[in-house]
């Protein structure tokens, strides 16, 4: 259980920057629904807490690129990301006591989340483990990250257009299931239904995101730990 605590200093400032930066985000937000004139407004504190746990998700496929990992074992990694994850928890915490909103479940995005820190840092052990320039693993990661959220998104945008649908919900049956494995679209979906908008596919979407990057994230610690074990994973080093 201790080595799973222990943590450097870098990847304590990179928990810390995450947490400072979300905190600075929310206390804007409430701060600027204090000023409102037309009084408290439950539907204000549910969009705040949609914004606010997609936008944390954003950051976090950010911060967690920055992790540093070397040898760690798979559970080591789970913990990794489960413990960045729960850092926001008492910030989305703040937003159910001052909206007082209650029934909603944050277990399942929270999931979401961590399943996909798990399959960042499991593509980052990976990329690590393989024979090429420092630079290009950095941009590899990079550029996984953004063709899974910010190119797929824009993808998903373009379809829309093109097919002519009228898109009503996030969760629309009309929506290829391929675009759920877009975490951002996922765990949109997923506090849409919380604050009551509606769902046409059930837990299809959610089911398909969890088994899908669940081998993504396994497969790709299997791999790097099988290359950190053979001449050809022997990280390249600057001269």
């Amino acid at each position: 259980m201790l080595k799973l605590m222990d943590m450097n200093k870098r990847n304590k400032g990179i928990i810390m920057s995450y947490v400072f930066i979300l905190a600075i985000i929310l206390m804007s937000y409430l701060f600027m629904v204090t000023l409102r004139i037309d009084g408290y407004s439950p539907e204000l504190y549910k969009k705040a807490y949609i914004y606010f746990t997609t936008f944390s998700l954003v950051l976090f496929s950010v911060m967690i690129s920055l992790w540093e990992i070397d040898k760690e074992k798979y559970i080591k990694i789970v913990f990794d990301s489960v413990l960045f994850t729960i850092s926001s928890t008492p910030l989305i915490l703040i937003i159910f006591m001052v909206g007082k909103i209650n029934g909603v479940n944050i277990l399942l995005p929270i999931s979401i989340q961590v399943l996909w820190g798990m399959v960042i840092l499991s593509m980052k052990k990976m990329i690590n483990s393989t024979k090429i320039h420092k630079t290009w693993k950095s941009f590899s990661l990079v550029m996984f990250i953004f063709v899974i959220i910010i190119l797929s998104s824009i993808f998903l945008f373009f379809y829309s257009q093109y097919g002519q649908l009228v898109i009503t919900t996030i969760y629309d049956k009309d929506i290829p299931s391929i675009f759920f494995l877009n975490p951002v679209v996922s765990i949109l979906g997923t506090l849409h239904t919380q604050v009551g908008g509606s769902n046409q596919m059930g837990i299809v979407p959610i089911v398909i995101y969890f088994i899908f990057w669940t081998c993504v994230a396994t497969i790709g610690f299997f791999l790097g730990s099988k290359f950190q074990k053979t001449p050809r994973g022997v990280a390249y080093e600057e001269k």
